[in-house]
């Protein structure tokens, strides 16, 4: 909303007389109410004593959640015919990856071929004393032969399942997981070895992702797990995340003599990209001390002078003359003016300030 139209809303018609010309210029405007028109337009804060912090500020980064990481490592050896993923696509569990033609598939459709005819040899073996069988008098043999040749065209029919072979010399690789791709170390037309350390894809979800954040040796003694912390970034300029400390490792790297500690956050819209530099700001409180506190943008600063725009309890707004002891980028806190349970304009203070003026 414009300034001309809160300036609208905030002015009360001024007191003069009809038919009368005035001899003297005099300011005659009331006290500025709080109405339901000017509570549309601004919002209020009422003032808590709260316990007076120290804001730690550390360079931290945006990484993945090893605990959502999913690696893809190729089952048997092959050329790959086809890819259909690419790094940075979201694939669901069970989307195909790639596809691949593979020699080592001619064995298992061999093996799968020998088990099913061994088990209709075994079936014939046992119709033929069905009566037998019936009665429970069938040999051992001829039931360990047929249960034998049952079990192993089960574990063949479950290798088909479980490697996506679609045919004697094809297998699938299909997505473990859903998530992003993130590495990729295929190429159509790619020879690939079974027993290659190399993985094929790597996926991660970026539902939860870590921030991890370099604490310098002398700022150890600031942080502990469990404390909150503001998260910046460039890319959001005017975002902030919030959470808190839930890990410190408590050792120092030998090259940069910092120690790392880690906050979890959830990853909302996977606005949060891995590989991002962060500001994360760590709160430790100040033992014993507590003041009256206000949010930072509600404060006018004029003259060397601070103010907050007051509101009485009569729901009159007035301009308040405050002392600030400490500011941080978010909150102020202070040594006068105001005291726990008192209210203030928060939102478009600076508006309202100038017209009471």
């Amino acid at each position: 909303m414009n300034k001309h139209l809160i300036t609208c809303i905030l002015l009360v018609p001024l007191v003069c007389s009809c038919g009368k010309q005035a001899t003297t210029s005099v300011d005659t405007r009331e006290p500025l109410l709080l109405n339901d028109s000017l509570q549309e337009i601004i919002t209020l804060d009422t003032v808590r004593d709260t316990p007076l912090t120290n804001e730690l500020l550390l360079n931290g980064r945006v990484s993945f959640n090893p605990e959502r990481v999913a690696h893809v490592y190729p089952i048997f050896g092959g050329n790959v015919t086809s890819i259909h993923a690419e790094v940075g696509d979201y694939v669901g569990k069970g989307d195909v990856l790639a596809v691949i033609r593979s020699g080592e598939i001619a064995d298992i459709d061999k093996q799968r071929k020998e088990a099913e005819h061994q088990l209709a040899i075994a079936n014939r073996n046992l119709e033929a004393t069905q009566d037998m069988a019936r009665s429970g008098m069938a040999s051992d043999r001829d039931l360990q032969e047929q249960a034998n040749a049952e079990a192993e065209t089960k574990r063949i029919q479950e290798m088909y399942s479980i490697y996506n072979i679609t045919d004697p010399s094809t297998y699938v690789v299909k997505a473990p997981v859903s998530g992003f791709i993130i590495d990729k170390n295929i190429n159509r037309d790619m020879q690939i070895r079974s027993d290659q350390g190399e993985e094929m894809f790597t996926i991660s979800g970026l539902d939860d992702v870590w921030v991890m954040a370099d604490v310098y040796e002398g700022d150890i003694s600031k942080v502990k797990e469990g404390a909150t912390v503001r998260i910046t970034t460039l890319a959001y300029k005017d975002m902030e995340f919030t959470g808190t400390i839930d890990k410190v490792y408590h050792m120092l790297d030998r090259e940069s003599k910092t120690m790392s500690v880690r906050v979890k956050l959830r990853n909302e819209k996977y606005m949060l990209k891995p590989g991002m530099f962060t500001n994360v700001y760590v709160q430790s409180a100040v033992k014993g001390e507590s003041m009256p506190c206000v949010n930072a943008h509600a404060v006018i600063f004029e003259d060397g002078k601070e103010y907050v725009v007051y509101v009485s309890k009569e729901g009159y707004l007035q301009m308040r003359e405050i002392s600030v002891y400490k500011q941080t980028e978010k909150f102020c806190y202070l040594r006068s003016g105001l005291k726990d349970g008192d209210r203030i304009v928060d939102r478009n203070a600076l508006l309202v300030y100038n017209e009471l003026k």
